[in-house]
Formats: structure tokens, sequence, C-alpha cells
């Protein structure tokens, strides 16, 4: 069966409501899901250019060319921070 979602109302200014519109769309999410990833302690991270992806895509290749340890754990730390959704404190 499937779970009953609850609701939660909250009062903003027009120019806060504006705010957190614009940080969700940066990050390619609803308000509800922006709102409700911040409430539960996440960060949510905007969505790179294209042209972010493009260079991800050439640090992969370089890294089957044969890539020193050191280097590759450097690409994966620079990944996981600039990609994958980040949790406060």
């Amino acid at each position: 069966m499937k779970e009953q979602l609850k609701s939660i109302f909250t009062r903003v200014t027009p120019a806060e409501k504006e705010r957190i519109s614009r940080k969700a769309a940066r990050c390619g999410i609803s308000v509800s899901e922006y709102i409700r990833q911040r409430c539960l302690g996440y960060e949510p991270r905007a969505i790179p250019p294209d042209a972010f992806y493009a260079l991800c895509d050439k640090l992969d290749a370089a890294r089957t060319a044969g890539t020193s340890a050191a280097v590759l754990t450097v690409l994966d730390e620079l990944r996981d921070t600039l990609i994958l959704p980040g949790r406060d404190g």
C-alpha cells in the first residue's frame, strides 16, 4: 500500500519565494524537493553546464590512457564534490 503523504505549509515573502524558486531551478528540482532536501540536511547542488560534462568525458578518456593513482584520486574527489549531492555539516 502506498504511503500517505502529508503537507507542511509556510509563509514567505515574494522575494523569498523568488529566491527559493531560482535556487531550485538551478539544481534542476522542484521547489518542494529543494525545500525537502534542505530541511533534511542536504544541500542540493546546481546542475553544471554542458562544458563541465564534456570536461569529465575528456578526463575519463585520460584515465583509461593510464594515469597515476594520485591523479585518479583527485579526479574522483573532484567528481564526487561537484556532482554527487552533499549533506550539511
